[in-house]
């Protein structure tokens, strides 16, 4: 199963010493939880929140699908990572990118 579908059906992957997970955040007590993208560092023993943004979608499944396609822009290189750790960052890269 590759990445992707796994990521959606499953809510998690793993990606050499990442594991990166889908979650929900309502941190601004919005009426609607907006889609996040946390990513465990093995390396740095931390959890790191994807802050680029992520469109809220008309329904959960349609924001998990665009936090996928996040993702997507990451691997082919059309958009830099933003998770406050550059060395994290980079292993995100090289990881999914490693998987097409």
């Amino acid at each position: 199963m590759d990445w992707k579908r796994k990521l959606r059906e499953e809510g998690y992957v793993e990606l050499d010493d990442l594991r990166i997970e889908l979650s929900l955040d309502n941190t601004f007590m919005d009426i609607d939880y907006i889609p996040r993208v946390l990513v465990y560092s093995g390396k740095t023993g931390r959890w790191h929140v994807l802050r680029n943004p992520i469109p809220k979608g008309k329904t959960l499944e349609e924001g998990w699908d665009n936090a996928v396609k996040v993702l997507e822009s990451i691997a082919g290189g059309k958009v830099k990572p933003d998770l406050g750790e550059p060395s994290v960052e980079e292993a995100l890269i090289r990881a999914l990118r490693r998987r097409g």
